[in-house]
């Protein structure tokens, strides 16, 4: 059903960076979250994935987001009933008491594979930031092929956003105006910001612009761009840019 899994190579640690210790994968519960058979819940670093489950008054049904399904299937076909080593970056747990890993299955990090087949997208949460650039690579390899989600995205303009909150999509448009406070940069595609799309860079992201020699602040203002990533509904359609791998100027 699916291809055999590569090597992380070209991160330099093929898993040497992991922990000796193995622990048995007993549930695989989505494309980006495993539980182990020690009841420890594992979210993988630097990837995100479509859900599965949708909340729904107090609790949760299963209403999946598209290729949901085929990324929890593809990470479940990687680790479930397997021994997988853990490798830890500067944190160690999330606010949910999720462990924050990178898994591997002998020399092939799920993560990394997640990513090169198209089921998941980079994800940068600082300072879990280690293999940002391997992974960077990955995705761009993985959109350059038109593999999983990088196929089937809909590209849409900044209007019709509202239309698609809770659903990945690729938006072009001009960014109009550019806001900043302390914590964010808000970046306008119209003035109407019940309507148009609000893209949002948090100022904890902002190193990994300045690595690409990108102040935000500035830099996209009048420009045409295409952003990709998750549209969420807060008093308006909005997206995160976490990194700037999610932003790219149309032309240039």
């Amino acid at each position: 059903m699916f291809a055999t899994c590569l090597l992380v190579t070209g991160c330099g640690q093929g898993g040497a960076g992991a922990e000796d210790k193995e622990y048995l994968v007993r549930n695989v519960i989505d494309g980006d979250t495993i539980e182990l058979a020690n009841g420890r819940k594992v979210r993988y670093i630097g990837i995100d994935t479509p859900e599965t489950m949708k909340r729904k008054g107090r609790g949760w049904i299963f209403d999946p987001e598209a290729f949901a399904v085929a990324a929890k299937e593809y990470n479940r076909f990687l680790v479930s009933g397997k021994k997988v080593a853990l490798e830890f970056d500067i944190v160690r747990e999330d606010k949910y008491g999720r462990w924050l890993a990178y898994v591997y299955v002998g020399d092939t990090m799920a993560n990394a594979e997640l990513i090169r087949e198209g089921y998941a997208l980079l994800y940068t949460f600082p300072p879990n930031v280690k293999y940002m650039d391997f992974f960077l690579k990955a995705q761009e390899e993985a959109r350059q092929d038109a593999k999983g989600l990088w196929g089937a995205l809909e590209v849409i303009s900044p209007d019709v956003a509202g239309d698609c909150a809770e659903k990945y999509r690729i938006v072009r448009g001009l960014v109009t105006n550019i806001h900043v406070s302390p914590r964010k940069i808000f970046l306008n595609f119209g003035r109407d910001r019940e309507r148009y799309l609000t893209a949002v860079i948090y100022s904890s992201n902002l190193p990994l612009f300045a690595k690409k020699g990108i102040d935000p602040s500035g830099y996209y203002r009048g420009k045409y761009v295409e952003v990709v990533g998750k549209i969420e509904d807060k008093n308006g359609p909005r997206m995160i840019i976490d990194n700037p791998s999610q932003i790219k100027v149309i032309g240039e």
